[in-house]
């Protein structure tokens, strides 16, 4: 009896993004059949020697959210983020702060969903946020490159007016956000 060859599971794509290149997008191969899925949703040595990916990763969270939450926009000096989602959708958003940077000030948006299972980076120097689009709410991950510090991590207002994040939900009675976060200050407030 002969045992199958073991198909190679990685087939991972990277894009950066043109607007803002540090940010990237990283598409894993979702293997479908009669049972569900599988995907390879991170691998340090395939994404290293494959896509060029050599960030040290020492956090990882998990996070639910309602239809219509909105989190952010949150940074952490030292910290970038790969943002995935396992249930649900969301629209994800990166900010760029790093001070001297041509897109200072410039945001880029993309939709995150369990289906695709497609991974954002969003490294050192972005705000970081998200709004939940799917009725069923949203189950996020993200791993980071640094250990959470409330000491060290501040936000900007989600509806900064000089930002003009494009957020999905315009209704204000749909939107549910905290009220920590409205009370951030505005990014001009930081120069």
């Amino acid at each position: 009896m002969s045992i199958p060859a073991v198909v190679k599971r990685f087939k991972a794509e990277i894009e950066t993004i043109p607007e803002i290149p540090d940010l990237k997008l990283i598409r894993p191969k979702v293997f479908p059949d009669d049972r569900g899925y599988f995907v390879e949703s991170y691998n340090v040595v395939e994404w290293k020697e494959q896509l060029g990916f050599d960030e040290t990763l020492k956090q990882d969270n998990h996070s639910f959210s309602k239809y219509g939450v909105l989190r952010g926009l949150h940074t952490q000096p030292g910290m970038g983020k790969l943002v995935s989602v396992v249930v649900g959708k969301i629209f994800d958003v990166a900010v760029d702060i790093r001070k001297g940077s041509p897109t200072y000030g410039k945001w880029h948006g993309v939709v995150l969903d369990a289906e695709t299972r497609t991974n954002f980076w969003i490294p050192d120097g972005f705000l970081h946020g998200f709004q939940v689009i799917s009725p069923e709410g949203a189950h996020v991950t993200y791993k980071c490159s640094g250990v959470y510090d409330p000491k060290t991590e501040y936000g900007i207002n989600p509806f900064d007016e000089d930002i003009n994040v494009d957020w999905p939900i315009k209704d204000k009675a749909q939107i549910i956000v905290s009220e920590r976060d409205t009370q951030h200050k505005n990014l001009a407030d930081l120069k």
